[in-house]
């Protein structure tokens, strides 16, 4: 922080007051794999939710590229894939979080669907 003269509009005298250093944000993440730790870091999510968040954002990546996600005891290593984390401003972006919720849902438990779009919602929120 350092300290600037200040001149007060009709006192004729200078006060010195703290001026605050201006930082940038930092630049946004390029990809949806570093938007995902990103936000797992800096959410403040308690590290025991944590791993449940990484399982549910690496399977809507998995889907949001159209591959198909990793299933059963893989699904708990896996990385999401690699695409540009713009690909969440995309307009159809409701529209295909619909579609695939609904997918989603003739393959999982509507508790577990239910789950995972809310931790997407959030995710995509915080981005």
């Amino acid at each position: 922080m350092t300290i600037e003269p200040v001149t007060e509009l009709g006192g004729g005298g200078a006060s010195w007051l703290p001026r605050a250093r201006v930082v940038p944000l930092t630049a946004p993440p390029s990809s949806y794999t570093a938007a995902v730790e990103r936000y797992l870091t800096g959410a403040g999510i308690a590290k025991s939710s944590a791993r449940i968040y990484r399982i549910s954002l690496t399977t809507w990546g998995w889907m949001l590229a159209g591959e198909p996600a990793p299933t059963g005891p893989a699904r708990r290593g896996a990385k999401p894939p690699v695409f540009p984390v713009t690909a969440i401003d995309d307009p159809a972006l409701p529209e295909a979080l619909a579609e695939l919720a609904a997918t989603r849902a003739d393959e999982m438990d509507a508790d577990t669907v239910h789950r995972e779009l809310s931790i997407a919602r959030r995710a995509i929120g915080w981005w």
